[in-house]
């Protein structure tokens, strides 16, 4: 028997009662944990409204019971099981400490480091953060940063952690009389406890709940604060698999967006009166100066870490100061499109830029049930055409299992840490500490490797310097302007090696036949009110610069054409001419000079931007917005039924 000890503020030998108080401080304690989970992130939600906000609370409270109700499932079974063990001491100190404190422990400390996580994805945490710790990096050296740099999440974190086990303490069940008979008393309350149980699972009396219900409560793009992270993640630890979609007839999807890619034999002549002359090639002349080959044009594709267009000058229209003096200045000279991420992870944006193909779920594509699918990616077809592959990401070999996905998709090389480290000019301080490379260094590293490759050649790189913790070589400390962000700062010096860069391209023999296309692999935080919206969370640079034999030339042509990420392989298939038929979820820039769109997923929608700024949101159950509704269902239905049929090749 449970054996009396000192009076708490609730003392009871009810166990109905004592389970009731019990399930009300985890509630409690998780509302204390939303609440932070808003005030940190004040400046990206835009509630319209008394109404929006009542739902929002309506919302909280349904999917709070659903959260108590699915984590605290087994401590409820333990305590309302008929037989007398339930009363023993040790039964129920292992029970408290294991069924109760652990799972209340997890709901609030994955709230609150969601509070500072959510800063950088815009969407709450799911079942993916276990596999996605696994493989981001060196998670032990980051640590004491996060502490550091977000003290007022692990302040608030301990407060609750210490309220959790204070008020906890102050919740006690005290032994009852054992001289009467409690057959009956038990057996009601397992049933009446099971049907309040399944109430909690449900959320309330309707119909079942699940986490794309959030929309119900309110506007998608708030979404997150009817939610918490507890229950996504375990109501979407299996978030990989993708339902069967029919929103329409299959002939009808197609004819609103084919995702088939198929050449176009027009499309090089209307290449050459637009920006790009020599439609993707150059000629090689003999000593008399006649032409005679034809010669495919390299390819350079940089993607920069956490760049918006926000922290630049060519895009943000001063909205801010910019933070890139180097690109402002390449983008006088260069296309520049309007350009858009199609999510908002590194993981997401890489498979989007190579392979045409969007993170359209919860979980990133590597990281799915479809991880395995056949994949025609944009350097396999190169190579197949007689391009040398490689990419260049200056983190350890394996972060993010981009060595593996690069490998998937036809990069012949892949240069990483390891790489450079062997190089004979590298020198160990030019490690950072915590992710890679300094991409000053890195840059200058892989402007060498390019000069050993044989022409044609097709390179990606993806830099790091610009992502917390926001660090630079000790030298290069105070050079470079601090703005409202730790991170413009470290924007303008990734800025500043990009410029070295070219620098030093230019003084190769491969420099004027090369076409350089920039972008991002997602947007950065949003500073101002312009970038925390549908149709501001993703805007990143794209830009596509091609050297002129006078560099100092006027080839600037601005688009106000969207160009998301998966439009890079479509288009730079159409301006190299090469003859392929593969599956893209973009659209190439020649084809639509004047449209595009954009498509994300965030927190349990579907969201659809058009070049005339519309949105289209779309959930399981509902639609918001005034956009292009029917393309978007055209865009998911096909989406979802070619990775089950694995048909994305």
């Amino acid at each position: 028997m449970i054996p009396p000890r000192k009076k708490g503020w609730i003392y009871t030998s009810n166990i109905y009662a004592y389970l009731f108080s019990k399930a009300l401080l985890a509630l409690l304690l998780l509302w204390a944990a939303q609440a932070f989970f808003y005030l940190a992130n004040t400046r990206i939600f835009h509630v319209e409204g008394p109404a929006e906000w009542l739902g929002i609370v309506w919302g909280n409270l349904i999917f709070g019971i659903a959260t108590i109700g699915c984590l605290m499932l087994p401590y409820f079974a333990a305590n309302l099981l008929p037989f007398k063990f339930r009363w023993n001491k040790h039964y129920h100190r292992l029970t408290e400490i294991l069924l109760y404190y652990v799972p209340v422990l997890f709901i609030i400390i994955s709230d609150i480091c969601d509070a500072s996580y959510y800063q950088y994805t815009y969407r709450r945490l799911t079942g993916e953060i276990f596999q996605y710790l696994g493989i981001s990096g060196n998670m032990g050296s980051l640590w004491p940063h996060f502490l550091v740099d977000y003290w007022h999440s692990t302040l608030f974190g301990l407060i609750l952690i210490f309220l959790t086990f204070f008020l906890g303490n102050k919740i006690r069940l005290r032994g009852r009389n054992k001289y009467r008979s409690h057959k009956a008393n038990d057996i009601v309350g397992l049933i009446l406890g099971t049907a309040v149980v399944i109430f909690l699972l449900r959320g309330g009396f309707g119909k079942n709940l699940t986490w794309n219900d959030t929309t119900n409560y309110c506007q998608a793009k708030n979404s997150a604060l009817v939610t918490n992270s507890g229950y996504n993640i375990v109501r979407t630890f299996n978030g990989g698999t993708l339902k069967e979609t029919n929103y329409m007839d299959d002939s009808k999807a197609q004819a609103l967006f084919n995702p088939l890619f198929l050449p176009d034999t027009n499309i090089t002549a209307q290449i050459r009166t637009g920006w790009a002359a020599n439609a993707g090639h150059y000629y090689v002349t003999d000593s008399t100066g006649k032409k005679t080959t034809l010669c495919y044009n390299n390819i350079v594709v940089i993607v920069l870490e956490s760049f918006s267009q926000e922290y630049m000058g060519c895009y943000n229209q001063g909205i801010m100061p910019s933070f890139t003096p180097f690109l402002d200045s390449l983008a006088a000279h260069s296309i520049v499109y309007q350009g858009r991420a199609n999510g908002k992870k590194s993981i997401e944006g890489i498979p989007a830029i190579f392979s045409s193909l969007p993170t359209l779920m919860p979980f990133p594509i590597t990281m799915s049930d479809y991880a395995e699918n056949d994949l025609r990616s944009l350097p396999s077809l190169l190579r197949d055409n007689g391009y040398h592959t490689a990419f260049f990401h200056g983190s350890y070999n394996g972060v993010m299992s981009f060595d593996k996905l690069c490998a998937r998709m036809g990069f012949q090389d892949y240069y990483g840490q390891n790489e450079y480290m062997a190089d004979r000019l590298s020198r160990q301080s030019d490690y950072d500490g915590t992710w890679g490379i300094f991409d000053e260094y890195f840059l200058q590293y892989m402007s060498r490797q390019l000069s050993t490759f044989q022409q044609p050649f097709f390179a990606g790189v993806f830099t790091l310097s610009s992502h917390h913790p926001y660090t630079m070589q000790p030298d290069r400390v105070g050079q470079f302007p601090e703005g409202p962000h730790p991170l413009c700062q470290v924007v303008s010096y990734s800025d500043n090696a990009l410029r070295k860069f070219f620098d030093a391209a230019r003084q190769t023999d491969w420099y004027p036949h090369t076409l350089f296309l920039i972008t991002a692999d997602h947007s950065g935080q949003g500073l101002s009110r312009t970038y925390n919206d549908y149709n501001g969370w993703y805007r990143i640079p794209l830009i596509i610069h091609l050297p002129q034999a006078d560099d100092t030339a006027d080839t600037h042509i601005r688009y106000n054409r969207l160009m998301q990420q998966t439009d890079i392989m479509p288009t730079l298939l159409d301006y190299l001419g090469i003859p392929a038929k593969t599956v893209c979820f973009g659209t190439s820039a020649f084809r639509n000079p004047e449209g595009g769109w954009q498509i994300a997923y965030g927190n349990s929608y579907h969201q659809l931007e058009t070049a005339d700024g519309k949105i289209a949101v779309l959930t399981h159950d509902k639609e918001e917005g005034n956009g292009n509704i029917q393309l978007l269902k055209a865009i998911v239905q096909q989406y979802n039924n070619r990775l089950i049929k694995n048909e994305i090749h």
